[in-house]
């Protein structure tokens, strides 16, 4: 049984230092032309009428607790389309859509692929705006599943609806209570409402997720899975959500993008930056083993994730490294205000080595943990005990009090030495009450300072956890994870860098990346690189391309010194692998025979390689080796 808490009612969420409660834009009623366009996706958020095509009678099937979950919280009308019932949970049932008597604003096709073209031919036919298909056996099964989804995409085109899917579970919304989930809610909490909107690749992590928000009490106000996103994508979802006031932070959950989505992504999320969003994103499929299993779940090429990465990077996203992340950095970004200053960060804690962890952590992750200054250092040591550990962090020892940290606090209110706070307040000692909640939550609205907090100790930790959380002060149970989520807040604080550094590429080197991008190639080969790197007034050693054993010798006096000899190929990476360098090359004669050996080994080791040339190039003298990478810029993302 859980010890009474002593502590006042929770607060409501604080929204960027004030307390305030949840205010929500409700779009007024809306006409085809007026409000929501044929076009728009708001239709998948706030329709008037939905009808659930497929909607089952039988209990646990899936069709039937989705209805049982629009019935249940949708505060607009709700239509079941199946001629085997005329009523189903309560809710009337119909042959067709086509026999509903209403306006249909919202379609979810709960049947299984191949009645998946019918359905949405006739939700067309009857003046739909949005179509939701849940059914899988569509791109991520194969060539089959391909050309279905194609002619899914086709007839929804055709009759001008908006497509959300396939294989996907669609809609959340907190605001109306629009839920198209087909899990129950008693399996599966729904988070309160919240700052909070989420778009994800997977359902299954979707559900995933917000049953772990649920259980920390971080609120969402949207939530939306686009499965194989063979219309609306993740671009479209962002620019919409940072149109939206009372949208604070974006959680995006991404598998792969499209070959010419690359760009629309970025620029959709670096708009929600503009606007004052925080947008946290985590990437499934960075390995070769991930990258297959995102292909066979949700039909997505995860492509080069050195490349997706620095464009979230420029992009102004915060990308996390794991699901806890994802969750922890979230809710940080939607409580608390960001960073400004340098990333200094005072540590107070009562458990040394929770501290010198967190410490750790936050080094490790680029922030700073200054040392005290003396007249900081002075008065805590005229008022605290000499065990305290007056460095920092400050360690008030197992033998602290709620006081210490009310007197540490106080002390260092108006001190500029440090940005934010983490606050480690186990209250496992019988020192520690769980008043110390109270005590750190009225100091950080007073004083508007960014601060995470760690604590732990069973049921009482748990009331400190969840009483901060409530005044919007995000808690942790470990010291890394809240050392992560002041990380996060610093790199959602730092300001936009211009796309491309600012200034226009030179015409040559946007000449030769066109040229690459319409072969549908993502690198460039050797001489390519090197003609954009003179572009930019870069120096590089001469060098020529040769096609035939004439060219090779003519390179030969082009450059006039001891050369390397390198195979151009776009499917050879490591050209020694398969012989296809020779170094030391001088003469005509030399450069020929390199040129014939270097072919011959090619068709020897790699046979089906394409094969451009052979790149000769002036050995460089001896001296320091230096290799100097570009993790690549809005050129590598299409």
């Amino acid at each position: 049984m859980k010890p009474p808490s002593t502590l006042p009612p929770p607060f409501k969420p604080v929204y960027a230092g004030v307390q305030a409660s949840l205010i929500i834009m409700v779009p007024a009623q809306w006409s085809p032309g007026t409000v929501m366009g044929k076009g728009s996706i708001e239709v998948f958020f706030y329709p008037r009428t939905v009808a659930l095509i497929g909607a089952s009678g039988k209990p646990g099937a899936f069709s039937h607790e989705m209805l049982r979950n629009l019935a249940r919280s949708f505060k607009g009308r709700v239509y079941a389309v199946n001629p085997k019932y005329k009523e189903i949970l309560g809710v009337k049932s119909y042959p067709s859509i086509l026999d509903i008597p209403d306006e249909v604003d919202l379609a979810v096709v709960a049947v299984k692929a191949e009645g998946t073209i019918e359905a949405v031919r006739e939700a067309g036919e009857k003046g739909v705006r949005g179509v939701i298909v849940v059914a899988g056996g569509f791109a991520e099964t194969g060539e089959r599943g391909r050309r279905l989804q194609e002619e899914l995409v086709e007839t929804a085109k055709r009759y001008n609806v908006r497509l959300v899917g396939p294989n996907c579970i669609g809609v959340y919304n907190a605001v109306n209570g629009l839920d198209t989930f087909f899990l129950p809610p008693e399996k599966m909490k729904r988070p309160p409402r919240g700052y909070i909107a989420v778009v994800s690749q997977s359902g299954a992590f979707l559900t995933t997720m917000m049953d772990w928000l649920a259980s920390e009490g971080v609120g969402i106000v949207k939530a939306i899975n686009i499965g194989n996103k063979a219309d609306v994508d993740e671009a479209e979802i962002i620019e919409y959500y940072a149109g939206q006031e009372y949208v604070r932070t974006i959680m995006m959950y991404i598998e792969g993008v499209a070959p010419d989505r690359g760009r629309p992504l970025v620029e959709a999320i670096r708009r929600a930056r503009e606007a004052g969003k925080n947008v946290v994103v985590l990437k499934g499929g960075k390995t070769l083993s991930g990258s297959r299993a995102a292909k066979s779940h949700t039909a997505s090429l995860a492509g080069d994730y050195n490349i997706f990465h620095a464009a979230m990077e420029e992009a102004g996203a915060v990308e996390a490294e794991s699901a806890s992340d994802f969750i922890d950095w979230a809710k940080a970004l939607s409580y608390m205000s960001h960073l400004r200053g340098e990333g200094n960060v005072l540590v107070v804690t009562n458990a040394g080595g929770p501290g010198v962890i967190a410490t750790d952590a936050l080094a490790s992750r680029g922030l700073r943990v200054p040392p005290l200054p003396d007249r900081v250092r002075e008065r805590l040591a005229s008022k605290l005990p000499p065990i305290v550990s007056l460095s920092n962090p400050i360690d008030l020892t197992g033998q602290a009090r709620d006081e210490d940290y009310k007197l540490v606090l106080e002390e260092v209110e108006g001190e500029d030495f440090y940005d934010s706070l983490l606050i480690l307040a186990p209250v496992q000692p019988a020192t520690m009450t769980i008043g110390v909640a109270d005590i750190i939550a009225d100091w950080v609205w007073r004083n508007k300072k960014p601060a995470v907090v760690m604590t732990i100790g069973s049921d009482y930790g748990l009331l400190v956890k969840e009483y901060l959380d409530s005044r919007g002060i995000p808690a942790y149970t470990m010291p890394d994870r809240a050392a992560g989520a002041l990380y996060a807040l610093m790199e959602s604080s730092k300001p936009l860098c211009p796309i491309g550094g600012g200034l226009p590429a030179p015409p040559r080197a946007e000449e030769i990346i066109e040229e690459a991008r319409r072969e549908g190639r993502i690198k460039l080969l050797e001489h390519e690189a090197l003609a954009v790197m003179e572009a930019y007034g870069i120096p590089v050693p001469r060098y020529c391309l040769a096609t035939s054993r004439d060219e090779a010798g003519k390179c030969a006096s082009i450059i006039g010194k001891p050369m390397a000899a390198k195979i151009v190929s776009p499917d050879i990476v490591h050209k020694s692998d398969v012989g296809g360098v020779v170094l030391g090359v001088a003469g005509r004669e030399g450069a020929v025979e390199a040129f014939d050996r270097i072919l011959e080994n090619i068709g020897r080791n790699a046979p089906n390689a394409r094969v451009v040339g052979v790149l000769y190039q002036e050995m460089a003298p001896s001296g320091l080796e230096v290799f100097v990478g570009e993790r690549g810029t809005l050129h590598s993302v299409q």
